[in-house]
């Protein structure tokens, strides 16, 4: 299958739809799409009226996104990012709890998907994900991820 076939998310959510389906409905309305800060999740309930948002791909790397769009909604704040000591100390939490639910090994693995996103945008993102993705023992993942944060 070509790429752009199996890529199944693209272009902007239509919010007159989902305005349309919760005049239409009686039951909750969740809104989803193209929410990825509080500004876009504000724009989701003024625009279509929906009971409540699911975050979707916004929070690949970015769990901090649900803190700031409730702030934002609360009264407007919008928070910084991150600095890389809390890049840090979350991906290595992400780590642990991974390892302790699934095994050193299967975390391993899956930490590079994640890993790769919680880096994104950083100076060198590209030669770390290179360099993660070559790791084979947990000690030296943990050891990496402290030298690049």
């Amino acid at each position: 299958m070509a790429e752009q076939e199996m890529n199944f998310f693209h272009g902007d959510v239509d919010l007159d739809i989902i305005k349309k389906v919760k005049e239409a409905v009686s039951i909750p309305v969740i809104g989803n799409g193209n929410i990825v800060d509080g500004k876009s999740a504000k724009e989701m309930f003024e625009k279509t009226g929906c009971d409540a948002i699911m975050i979707g791909r916004a929070s690949n790397g970015n769990p901090w996104i649900f803190n700031n769009i409730i702030k934002y909604l609360e009264d407007g704040t919008e928070i910084l990012k991150p600095d890389n000591e809390e890049i840090k100390k979350t991906i290595l939490r992400h780590l642990e709890m991974l390892s302790d639910f699934e095994g050193k090994e299967v975390a391993l693995l899956e930490m590079r998907k994640h890993i790769a996103w919680y880096t994104k945008g950083m100076p060198g993102a590209s030669a770390i994900r290179n360099e993660i993705n070559q790791i084979t023992d947990y000690d030296k993942l943990v050891n990496k991820i402290k030298e690049i944060c």
